[in-house]
């Protein structure tokens, strides 16, 4: 259960990951342009965040089915995992490298 809650965190960290990755370089991009073409850092700033919010409003729409679908996903394996907390997930055990040798 654990492995599964872990594993639904790790894929949404990952999607904000990405989406900061992306705000960063159009960051990066419109700082350089921005002092290339001369304007004043006060000025700058306030583009910069505009531009951010916006790149935020833009992630949510596009990934927004995908964060809800993963958000419940996750509500769900907590809420399970509160009820039962000693439930475990059945797994069949594979041999290990000594195993197989003396499979064979």
């Amino acid at each position: 259960m654990a492995h599964a809650i872990n594993t639904i965190t790790s894929i949404i960290m990952m999607l904000f990951g990405l989406i900061m990755e992306a705000i960063g370089a159009v960051d990066a991009a419109l700082t350089a342009l921005m002092t290339s073409a001369g304007l004043p850092p006060n000025v700058q700033v306030v583009v910069l965040l505009v531009v951010a919010i916006l790149l935020i409003i833009f992630a949510i729409r596009v990934l927004g089915g995908v964060f809800g679908v993963l958000l419940i996903i996750l509500l769900i394996l907590l809420v399970l995992h509160r009820i039962a907390p000693g439930m475990q997930l059945q797994h069949a055990e594979l041999p290990t490298g000594q195993q197989q040798i003396q499979m064979l």
